[in-house]
């Protein structure tokens, strides 16, 4: 199978409780190496945290970039560009810090990797909501996760002036904007049976507060700047029980990924609060 890599950017992940050990551990799953992008002006150890990650899995395996990041509205597209450019990969995987994929996903994945007929690869969400134990019907159902470079694909960030307040998360592989989207795209397909677990709203309450209100800047009219402070918020109160009832939030009882286990450990207390 031709060579793949995983793309990474990593921001003061410890101040915003991102799983980013759990999250490379999962992509080098499925992948040769991961290309970590990371921000020069965290607030936080993320710089040391990103060095430590690369001692152990190996200079090899995980490839540091250091860049010093402006937070305008195509910051993500720059981060995904930067560490593509990073590495001769064929295959390209852009994974985000609060997620995993269960490893019994992996065997399909690298199997469709290895099809010459294939692509591109979009695989389903699960998000996971409050704990790891309920789910959400966030409008994020698919995405374009995996594509070849010699397709002539690359990272497009779905935020622009015609959508200045799409999530940033929704992008996909193309060259063409309007139809890299669009399904039954020659060479693209669907791999329902090997969810992306998003972990991203079950982090710390405190942690998902700042993380809303930076994000919020970012993307205010499509073209917020953020200038590196860790603001001073109440929890984020996730409203578990009126969510339940709307039927936006469900109870979750399928699995999760190994990788997962030693970051939920870490946050089963205030999880238990949240379950009660």
């Amino acid at each position: 199978m031709d060579k793949s890599a995983a793309l990474f950017r990593a921001s003061s992940v410890i101040i915003l409780d991102y799983p980013l050990d759990a999250a490379l551990t999962s992509a080098l799953s499925i992948c040769d190496e991961a290309v970590v992008v990371v921000d020069t002006n965290s607030r936080d150890h993320t710089v040391e945290l990103v060095y430590t990650l690369q001692k152990a899995f190996g200079p090899e395996r995980v490839i540091v970039v250091e860049q010093e990041w402006e937070f305008d509205r195509a910051w993500q597209e720059k981060c995904w560009n930067w560490a593509a450019a990073a590495t001769d990969a064929e295959w390209l995987m852009f994974h985000d810090a609060d997620e995993a994929i269960h490893e019994d996903s992996v065997p399909a994945i690298k199997a469709t990797m290895a099809r010459t007929d294939i692509n591109l690869i979009r695989l389903p969400f699960i998000h996971l909501y409050a704990t790891p134990r309920f789910r959400a019907n966030f409008s994020l159902h698919h995405n374009t996760r995996l594509g070849r470079r010699s397709a002539g694909y690359r990272m497009r960030n779905w935020c622009s002036d015609h959508h200045p307040k799409r999530a940033a998360c929704q992008m996909v592989f193309g060259g063409d904007e309007r139809n890299a989207h669009i399904p039954n795209r020659k060479g693209l397909v669907t791999l329902e049976g090997c969810p992306v677990m998003h972990y991203g709203w079950c982090r710390s309450a405190q942690a998902l507060a700042i993380s809303q209100r930076k994000q919020s800047s970012w993307y205010k009219d499509g073209a917020g700047i953020e200038d590196g402070r860790i603001p001073t918020l109440p929890p984020h109160d996730f409203r578990l029980a009126s969510q339940m009832s709307s039927g936006f939030v469900t109870r979750y009882d399928g699995p999760h990924p190994s990788s997962m286990a030693e970051w939920f450990a870490l946050h089963e207390a205030e999880w238990k609060v949240l379950d009660a």
